[in-house]
């Protein structure tokens, strides 16, 4: 049995006990019936009191509208509820009992899937762990490849400034050399005009030599 018919079976035992007990009171006593009536063991039923002029008491079912009970004397209508209570709670007890062994091979298959997905998922959990260590270990190569070439590029960039800085330099010598060249073309402009000044000057100077030597006795 069930946890939860064992515990129908002790409530349907403590409602029969309760019904005895309300039976004898009925029979003895004289309690306030109409506040019986609004208890919220009666919650699923509809009891209410008839007109004049013979004021009968009807007692139906909330869930159905089924009529349980009728009767001028109000007691008799609470203990006509009272035992459909029980018999619907017995048919109910029926009803898990029968039940109880399908439930029973339900849980034992329930819990065999359990394991076997248990099991599943922890060789899927494994799988996806060792999965993500692959995954984790070449991010980091990769971490360290563009490191590497980061700095292979860094390195790369300063010969290229160091390079750009050496053809700065090659320009302005280059620059030098051409304004130096222009200075020596004038320079060599200004000596040759010189020279041929100077052949001008010594062609003169030897014809004035001649000159002298024929006046010369």
């Amino acid at each position: 049995m069930t946890k939860f018919a064992k515990i129908l079976a002790v409530f349907v035992a403590v409602a029969s006990l309760a019904f005895a007990g309300f039976a004898v009171v009925t029979t003895f006593g004289g309690p306030d019936w109409r506040a019986v009536a609004r208890a919220p063991y009666f919650q699923h039923y509809n009891i209410a009191p008839g007109g004049a002029p013979d004021y009968i008491w009807t007692a139906t079912r909330v869930i159905d509208g089924a009529q349980i009970a009728t009767s001028k004397r109000l007691p008799e209508v609470l203990v006509k509820v009272m035992d459909d209570i029980l018999q619907r709670q017995q048919a109910e007890l029926q009803i898990l009992n029968d039940r109880e062994p399908l439930l029973k091979t339900r849980v034992d298959s329930l819990t065999r899937a359990k394991a076997d997905d248990e099991k599943g998922l922890a060789a899927f959990e494994t799988a996806q762990r060792d999965r993500l260590a692959a995954v984790r270990k070449k991010n980091e190569e990769v971490a360290a490849q563009v490191i590497a070439a980061t700095q292979e590029a860094q390195k790369i960039e300063d010969q290229i400034a160091l390079r750009r800085d050496d053809v700065m330099a090659l320009r302005r010598q280059a620059e030098e050399l051409k304004a130096d060249q222009f200075r020596l073309q004038e320079v060599q402009k200004n000596l040759e005009s010189l020279l041929i000044q100077l052949q001008g000057d010594n062609q003169r100077a030897g014809i004035r030599e001649q000159g002298l030597q024929l006046q010369v006795p």
